[in-house]
């Protein structure tokens, strides 16, 4: 039996995972290059920085051994470039503001986490070619006790309630959270599933989310429902709307882009990404309903 495992509740590791299939496993030659490519193959693995709260994207499990497990569309992207290049994936599990200072710090090779490139993460991050569209599974939105969501039609009625808003640090969430309450009403939570626990116990009146995420915490909390699209979308212009990879900043991250980014094209152009998103969607809400 398979279990989704709230990141609040467990608490976070490191978890390596091998990555199986093809590649050209030989170590570089040029030892002590700043290449991080060649420092990728030299050590022979693939270090990842990810927030495991994100269905469909990245999240826990228990596994048949009754194991915590990272899974999710993202973990098979990732699982396809430590395969490309011919190494072993390591996975570094943070929250979401842990894993922008890893890239910011170069403690990860990547950062792959539900990711969009904004101006502000441009300056601490090298971003590769989108892969994954937020605006075909879902949107920027807001989720709410059941009792209180007929009392706002509009998206000023809300703004006029100024209301007590939760968002994850560092998040797109957060951004949005900023443009609907006062700075002083928002709550910063470390996973998104802290912020969704709050949200259902009381202790704040709504959580900005992007909506596929958290469609499928829903299954365990029937009290709360997201607002509907056509008044509520917090990004009507698809800002946000498209994934990324983010890397450390630099010359020598140049050649893992060029890999990653091919990676992300086979895999779009073959139907995989489509696919696993569609698997780690199914996988999410089934282990939820067990």
């Amino acid at each position: 039996m398979k279990k989704l495992t709230l990141l609040v509740l467990s608490c976070v590791a490191i978890v390596t995972l091998a990555a199986c299939g093809s590649g050209d496993s030989k170590k570089s030659a040029d030892s002590g290059t700043n290449d991080k490519l060649a420092q990728i193959k030299d050590k022979g693995k693939l270090v990842i920085g990810t927030s495991p709260d994100f269905p469909p994207y990245e999240f826990y499990i228990l596994n048949d051994k009754n194991e915590k497990e990272i899974v999710g569309s993202d973990i098979a992207l990732a699982k396809a470039v430590a395969d490309e290049i011919g190494v072993e994936l390591e996975i570094k599990a943070t929250d979401f503001n842990g894993v922008l200072a890893n890239i910011q710090t170069n403690s990860v090779d990547l950062g792959i986490s539900g990711f969009v490139a904004t101006e502000q993460r441009e300056g601490i991050m090298d971003f590769s070619e989108g892969y994954q569209q937020e605006v075909n599974n879902g949107f920027q939105g807001i989720l709410v006790p059941k009792e209180i969501a007929e009392k706002y039609q509009t998206l000023d009625d809300l703004k006029a309630a100024n209301l007590t808003i939760g968002a994850q640090g560092g998040s797109i969430q957060f951004e949005t959270a900023s443009t609907l309450t006062d700075a002083k009403n928002i709550k910063q939570f470390g996973t998104m599933d802290a912020a969704v626990l709050a949200l259902n116990s009381g202790d704040i009146q709504a959580v900005t989310v992007s909506t596929s995420s958290v469609e499928p915490l829903l299954t365990t909390f029937p009290d709360l429902v997201i607002l509907p699209k056509e008044t509520f979308n917090l990004d009507p212009e698809n800002k946000y709307g498209t994934n990324v990879i983010g890397f450390p900043k630099g010359d020598d991250t140049e050649s893992l882009i060029t890999v990653v980014n091919e990676v992300i094209k086979e895999n779009n152009d073959n139907g995989n990404l489509a696919k696993w998103r569609e698997e780690s969607e199914e996988q999410a809400v089934n282990a939820l309903k067990e």
